[in-house]
């Protein structure tokens, strides 16, 4: 799995299995181009030591696409679905005014409702957007008393923003459990690409974003 440690190694797999997923019209593309330009313009490329770097961004799109490919039955996983988890994944971690590591979902929100361009490719897409928000909103990291609550009542807004889902609760509920799968694949999927070496750099890299104390 050392192979894809590099962004280009990421980019080419990532674009293999949108094929493999019948995505492979222009938009996606460009949507993973345009996610590694902003990033990269950002100081947030390979380069950059923290945990939420571009290849992060990249393993956690790669590895939503592959269990999907492989367990999308399993997970009653559609075409569809799989349109807004990758979207989701693509920008889940993006906040390029941050002044730490991780990442505030807020603002990651913030950029997503004000990128003109990124507005453009979710609309070349056919999403909604209020979808891809209340997926990214799951991730939020730890699910866990108030950042629980907050995110809750977001995605509850975004609920009902969507046509899709503003009266639809079987659908809230299916979108929830999506927002679940990718907040797992966003834990640990970047620790599976690579040996035990890889492994233990992002934990201390993770354990800096999260300001937890050097014994931990």
């Amino acid at each position: 799995m050392q192979e894809f440690a590099s962004t280009p190694a990421l980019r080419n797999e990532i674009i293999n299995l949108l094929v493999e997923c019948g995505m492979d019209e222009d938009c996606y593309t460009e949507m993973l181009d345009y996610t590694i330009d902003l990033f990269e313009s950002q100081g947030l490329g390979a380069d950059y030591y923290g945990y939420h770097n571009v290849n992060h961004e990249l393993e956690v799109t790669f590895g939503t696409l592959l269990v999907s490919k492989l367990g999308g039955e399993h997970f009653k996983i559609t075409k569809e679905d799989l349109k807004y988890l990758y979207t989701a994944a693509l920008f889940h971690d993006f906040d390029p005014q941050k002044s730490v590591d991780k990442p505030h979902e807020e603002s990651v929100l913030r950029f997503i409702t004000m990128d003109k361009n990124l507005k453009q490719h979710i609309e070349s897409a056919k999403l909604d957007i209020e979808i891809v928000k209340a997926l990214i909103l799951r991730t939020t990291y730890p699910w866990a008393g108030q950042l629980k609550e907050n995110a809750e009542k977001q995605i509850q807004q975004s609920f009902r923003k969507s046509e899709l889902t503003k009266t639809d609760k079987e659908k809230q509920e299916h979108y929830l459990k999506l927002g679940w799968f990718l907040s797992i694949v966003d834990r640990v999927y970047g620790y599976a690409l690579g040996d035990f070496s890889k492994a233990m750099e992002m934990a201390k890299m993770n354990a800096h974003a999260l300001a937890w104390h050097p014994s931990v």
